[in-house]
């Protein structure tokens, strides 16, 4: 299982803050995601920064995933 944690809009768009999903990639771990919270989580994930055990990743869908990796989506922060 893998600890999912949310932050910003995402966390708004899903209505938690951290989840455990079972994935063997980041893809299937973001499909799942989307399936349970909506299109509104979807459409944010799409643009988030993923890190993954404290490291950002830039393929997101093939990076492989094991028992008690860390996941972290980080939308864009808008400043003014």
């Amino acid at each position: 299982m893998t600890t999912l944690r949310l932050f910003g809009r995402a966390r708004s768009a899903a209505g938690v803050a951290e989840d455990v999903i079972e994935a063997d990639d980041l893809g299937e771990l973001l499909r799942t995601a989307g399936e349970r919270y909506g299109r509104e989580f979807a459409d944010v994930a799409e643009c988030c920064v993923v890190w993954v055990n404290g490291e950002q990743v830039s393929t997101t869908q093939t990076t492989p995933l094991r028992p008690g990796d860390e996941v972290a989506l980080l939308p864009p922060v808008a400043g003014g």
